[in-house]
């Protein structure tokens, strides 16, 4: 996981000297700490404390960064591990993209909730999670993308000036042999519909915590 545990994690880890996959199922490393307003006890904004942090693992050589991905499969034992990982599909050549947002920008589909500011506001079919993701290039929403869904639009593919855009792309499964596994799961929030004496999911004004967050932010 890329939240700051893993973050941290594979910085001590790969500054000790030793090689590092760090995966993120999500298309940017941040985690929920990137959600954050401010953080306890100087008030930093958790951007001024995790973005030097993000950049530096993109940009380590000991860490091979891949995110919009997840780890499939694992067997063998400590020493000897053979990980299987799932590149998940973007629809986007990330090595051509230089993230430039025009993408984004021209999307028809602009309202979809966003995972990032916790359904509070609206993102487009293309995207990248908030604007200092890293790394900063963006994924296409197969589920919300008017293209899949009826065929045509390809706005994003004629927009873009490096052919970046592909939907053909399919899942890709890499397979690594490591001798070590760092878990750095994070977690979920417990859902608020389950706190219905408070008025979860029934007033609209009764939010969770990272929503709360997101709109201090």
């Amino acid at each position: 996981g890329g939240g700051i545990a893993g973050i941290q994690a594979a910085l001590d880890i790969a500054n000790a000297g030793h090689e590092v996959i760090l995966v993120e199922k999500d298309p940017s490393i941040g985690g929920h700490m990137a959600q954050l307003s401010e953080t306890f006890p100087t008030l930093d904004c958790s951007q001024c404390i995790m973005t030097p942090k993000m950049v530096e693992v993109a940009q380590h050589p000991n860490i091979r960064l891949m995110t919009y991905s997840e780890v499939d499969d694992v067997s063998g034992y400590v020493g000897n591990f053979k990980v299987k990982i799932r590149k998940k599909a973007s629809y986007v050549d990330r090595d051509k993209c230089t993230g430039c947002g025009l993408c984004m920008e021209k999307c028809p589909s602009k309202k979809i909730p966003s995972e990032f500011d916790e359904g509070l506001g609206m993102r487009t079919a293309i995207y990248t999670p908030f604007p200092q993701a890293v790394p900063n290039k963006p994924v296409l929403d197969r589920e919300h993308c008017i293209y899949f869904e009826r065929g045509k639009c390809g706005v994003c593919a004629k927009v873009c000036p490096l052919d970046c855009i592909d939907y053909e792309q399919e899942d890709e499964i890499v397979e690594e042999e490591v001798g070590a596994i760092v878990v750095a799961t994070g977690y979920d929030l417990y859902p608020i519909v389950n706190v219905g004496e408070y008025g979860g999911g029934k007033y609209p004004d009764v939010v969770t915590s990272l929503q709360f967050e997101r709109m201090l932010s």
